[in-house]
């Protein structure tokens, strides 16, 4: 394409000439539906003088055409249509909003995701993967920059050099050396047969890369790096801590052999990859037995936090719903589309309505990721709730029942004022601290949508939770007020209600009732060994008490990853935690 065109009219679709990257055989660009701006596509524009004389270029394309046409699945990219005219072949793909996964690992520190984030990212294209299983199909170029993110889903693009298989998937064959090196599978790179375990072993390189920072093997050209994954054996890092249960996974997905490598069909049948049905089947069945109403509370409470203690960016893929089929239409090879210029003025006009839209949605999503901090730091509390249950349980923290129950009462109840808060600004048309236009695009939106939802679960099952501990935390404090001047139990009579409005004595009393609790945990700790192994628990949890107090002196960050955070809290040293506490507790 000339550069110095701004638009141009394909069919039924209007191209603009603003860059989104570049495929295995073209420059994708924005577009959009001539009778609708709002129907956006991603148009990958394939010059016919470029491949006529190439028999293999023209095979791929015509290949990835016919592969993006039988692949219908949340986690691949849709083809909309196919144009051609005298100097160009048109792609029309589904848009992706928010970049692919090499620019997202960018955005995280240590270039690296949680294990939790890494595992949903694993799990969505894992799906992707069972339809082109189905259909026969390898991809011989996934890498982050091929894997595209559109509003919390994980897309596989660029299918350039995609192929089917007439044999078995995992049966070896020679194929051409297509790809990108870092991620090809040593077979492709050395030469040799090869099978649809080439995209188990390029998954298995970008899932490193996602809990690592980087690939497994480096080097500075192809033959260095193949001599490098021959000799040198895979070595999985330290730090950071990782489960057994995914880095087996990474050793069975990188095994240099192909015949001893997994298969699709071990990826699909391993227990990371399942959903866990008959764990959470199991457990319910478990929590239903308990007799006592508020050991069956807390039970649910534990496992409702175990699987929804973060929400991030990515849906969970269970939530993900299969898009109807769109009707694709390939026009005729020879068949000559009109092109016809949009006047030069309407053209830079449409080019500014992109780049004006793409600085609303990045303010726009801003909110979202506040929304989204938010809300975690309201299940931090349910976190630390669960933490003081746990050890009181096994008898390492060693509270009176009045402040046992007195502490998980007001932090429950300060964890439903926080979401009560949150919900109210979000039902709030028109609330002080934000933009009144960007406020009213995010309320129409997909991710606005998805937090309100969240928000609302979230609400019903934290305010069931209270209200167990409500009706226990009464039984105590009817009976301590029989007592002579018990301050404590007279204060938390005025707050014992279902009222989850802002209150300024109930924030004094729950910081007097935590600060309570760590003046008992900072006694155990003076009278614990430092080699006795719950004194880092109890390290652990002062500092989460500590934070309790002020959850924004330590997450100070909107952009924070919770899940990285959780993380870092089990790695950490009995002297990396005084070194957080000792000063506030004196130790």
């Amino acid at each position: 394409m000339a550069e110095e065109w701004i638009t141009k009219q394909i069919d039924k679709y209007i191209i603009v000439n603003q860059k989104l990257g570049s495929g295995a055989f073209g420059t994708v660009y924005r577009g959009f539906k001539k009778n609708d701006e709002t129907k956006q596509v991603a148009v990958k524009a394939i010059s016919i003088a470029s491949i006529k004389d190439s028999a293999k270029m023209v095979e791929h394309i015509k290949r990835e055409i016919s592969i993006l046409q039988q692949a219908n699945n949340p986690h691949i990219v849709k083809l909309y249509d196919v144009a051609r005219t005298p100097h160009y072949l048109y792609l029309f793909l589904e848009y992706c909003h928010d970049g692919d996964l090499k620019k997202y690992l960018s955005t995280k520190y240590g270039r690296r995701l949680s294990e939790v984030e890494a595992v949903i990212f694993l799990k969505h294209l894992v799906e992707g993967f069972r339809t082109l299983h189905q259909l026969k199909i390898i991809h011989r170029d996934i890498k982050p920059a091929n894997i595209l993110l559109h509003k919390g889903v994980a897309k596989i693009t660029d299918f350039g050099f995609a192929r089917v298989i007439d044999t078995g998937m995992n049966d070896p064959a020679y194929f051409s050396r297509v790809g990108s090196p870092l991620y090809m599978a040593p077979q492709i790179l050395e030469g040799q047969p090869f099978s649809s375990k080439c995209d188990v072993w390029s998954m298995g390189v970008m899932l490193f890369e996602m809990l690592y920072g980087k690939p497994p093997w480096d080097g500075d050209n192809q033959y260095n790096l193949l001599q490098n994954i021959k000799k040198t054996v895979l070595m999985i890092p330290d730090a950071p801590v990782r489960s057994d249960k995914i880095k087996q996974l990474l050793r069975h997905m990188l095994v240099v052999q192909e015949k001893d490598r997994y298969s699709w069909e071990q990826i699909f049948n391993h227990e990371i990859i399942q959903i866990q049905e008959a764990q959470i089947k199991n457990n319910l069945e478990q929590l239903m037995k308990e007799k006592d109403e508020l050991s069956r509370s807390e039970s649910l409470n534990k496992l409702y936090l175990e699987m929804n203690l973060v929400v991030g960016y990515l849906d969970q893929p269970e939530q993900i719903l299969q898009e109807p089929s769109t009707p694709q239409l390939t026009q005729g090879s020879e068949e000559k589309q009109s092109v016809d210029d949009i006047n030069h003025e309407k053209g830079l006009k449409i080019i500014n309505q992109y780049e004006t839209e793409q600085k609303r949605r990045k303010a726009m999503l801003k909110y979202n990721t506040y929304f989204l901090f938010e809300r975690n730091i309201a299940f931090f509390f349910n976190y630390v709730i669960q933490k003081i249950i746990k050890m009181s349980h096994q008898g390492i923290l060693k509270l009176t029942q009045e402040l046992y129950y007195s502490t998980i009462f007001c932090i429950s109840k300060n964890q439903n004022v926080h979401l009560k808060r949150m919900y109210d600004q979000l039902m709030s048309t028109n609330p002080d601290k934000f933009d009144r236009e960007t406020w009213g695009r995010y309320l129409i939106s997909q991710e606005y949508k998805k937090i309100l939802t969240v928000t609302k679960n979230d609400i019903k099952h934290t305010e069931d939770f209270y209200l167990e501990i409500y009706k226990k935390e009464k039984q105590i404090i009817d009976k301590e007020l029989t007592q002579p001047d018990n301050k404590r139990a007279t204060k938390i009579k005025q707050v014992l209600d279902v009222n989850f409005d802002q209150n300024n004595f109930f924030q004094q009393l729950y910081q007097s009732v935590v600060q309570e609790g760590l003046d008992v945990i900072k006694t155990s700790i003076k009278q614990t060994k430092d080699s006795d192994p719950v004194y880092k628990d109890l390290l652990q949890l002062g500092w989460f008490l500590v934070i309790c107090l002020n959850p924004y002196l330590e997450f100070k960050d909107i952009n924070m990853d919770f899940n990285q955070f959780y993380e870092e809290m089990q790695t950490l040293t009995e002297t990396q935690f005084l070194e957080k506490i000792g000063k506030r507790l004196d130790l």
